[in-house]
């Protein structure tokens, strides 16, 4: 028989796994971008030379992922905070960081993608900013805290090293 007890998401295990999942969701669209930087024969500066959709597309899909982004993890989290245990939290919490962080990096691959069909340097910046925003979101024990709203009891019992189920 195996035993397939679940690990318990406890606050260790949560900063953890949100700091290794927006480790690599940061670092893989910016190594992505970099080979694609590397890769590309030239920049082209002039927007009379590029015909191409994307000029289009890049910007608006940028700017709803950013805007839907946030408005989708504010939305979780107002229903996150209505639990009332701690350990209610942690689960949405990380599956709402999760999409947060990959609306925005579907938007920077986008936009990567674009430069590459176009060696436009307008693209690359777009997905650089949205690259710097996604490590400006990087997870601390203080952002949660503060996202998830937690009583001063909830503080205390995050800043314990381990979490012990009752």
């Amino acid at each position: 028989m195996i035993d397939s007890k679940a690990k318990t998401l406890t606050p260790k295990n949560l900063i953890f796994a949100l700091s290794t999942i927006h480790a690599l969701f940061t670092f893989g669209a910016l190594l992505f971008t970099i080979i694609v930087f590397m890769i590309a024969d030239k920049v082209v500066l002039e927007f009379a030379k590029d015909k191409s959709i994307f000029v289009y597309i890049v910007p608006i899909v940028s700017m709803i992922s950013y805007f839907g982004s946030n408005f989708f993890f504010n939305k979780q989290l107002a229903n996150i905070v209505q639990s009332k245990s701690l350990k209610d939290k942690l689960g949405p919490y990380l599956k709402a960081c999760v999409v947060r962080f990959t609306f925005l990096e579907g938007a920077a691959i986008l936009s990567t993608i674009a430069y590459s069909l176009n060696n436009h340097i307008f693209y690359l910046v777009i997905s650089l900013f949205l690259i710097l925003y996604i490590f400006k979101l990087r997870p601390t024990k203080k952002k949660v805290m503060s996202d998830l709203k937690l009583t001063l009891a909830d503080q205390q019992f995050f800043q314990k090293e381990h979490w012990q189920t009752k």
